[in-house]
């Protein structure tokens, strides 16, 4: 007779030999096809988080808030008073420029006003020819505005993706194509001549009715001449200057 291992009861022996027996019994049924080996589970690769760049808070100086808590958000002023309070809300010691921030009830609306006084800022006009091609090709584009005939419109085509994004490329609706370049230029170079047109995306026009040294009357004349041109089409109108907060104007 063979000889049989002993092993008492609670001992390190047994629990090694059940341990040890239950796994031939795993082992045997395996191979005989009775168990399935499990299949290791597969950890899904969590998706990727992209994070939301953080937006910036602006900070502003102690003076400019001292300005925000004179002006009353909740109401609409006259232009008078509007003018008399924005030259005691204007924080910088600079001329600031007098600023106009227009909705209007539709978008792609565009007017060219020429004010009855001077804003005191110039743009500089280019004319498209030969010359102003070469520099756009080379990447420069140092000009406010490009006027271009008809005939030349051919020849910027190709620079559209430059000149688009950057609100230069000649439009027969803001009257920057036109049949004689050379004359609108020396208009347009004129600090009188405002061209009002709304955002791309938003029926928004942002410009300029002279400087903040002007006096109170000439800046009415102007401030009016740009309501006029767009009477009936306007929902809001807030004046600044470039450093001082928004007056809400009463829409007449």
């Amino acid at each position: 007779m063979g000889k049989k291992k002993v092993s008492f009861l609670g001992s390190e022996n047994e629990d090694a030999l059940k341990a040890k027996k239950a796994t031939q019994r795993e082992q045997k049924k395996m191979r005989e096809g009775k168990v399935v080996a499990p299949v290791a589970e597969i950890t899904p690769v969590s998706e990727t988080v992209t994070e939301k760049p953080i937006k910036k808070v602006r900070v502003r100086s102690k003076a400019y808030l001292a300005a925000k808590k004179q002006v009353d958000v909740n109401k609409n002023y006259s232009l008078e008073d509007a003018l008399k309070l924005l030259h005691s809300i204007s924080i910088s010691k600079t001329n600031d420029t007098v600023e106009l921030h227009i909705n209007v009830k539709e978008p792609g609306l565009s007017r060219e006003v020429t004010l009855p006084h001077p804003t005191g800022k110039t743009k500089s006009i280019a004319v498209a020819n030969d010359e102003t091609i070469a520099q756009i090709e080379s990447g420069k584009t140092n000009f406010d505005v490009l006027l271009a005939s008809p005939t030349q419109m051919a020849k910027l085509v190709k620079f559209a993706k430059i000149l688009g994004p950057r609100g230069l490329m000649p439009n027969p609706k803001n009257g920057t194509v036109v049949t004689d370049p050379e004359a609108k230029a020396k208009i347009m170079a004129n600090s009188n001549v405002v061209t009002l047109k709304t955002e791309k995306d938003t029926p928004v026009i942002h410009t300029i009715a002279g400087k903040l040294s002007m006096k109170d009357e000439l800046l009415t004349s102007n401030i009016n001449a740009i309501l006029t041109a767009l009477s009936g089409k306007i929902t809001k109108i807030v004046l600044k200057s470039t450093m001082s907060p928004a007056i809400k104007l009463v829409v007449a």
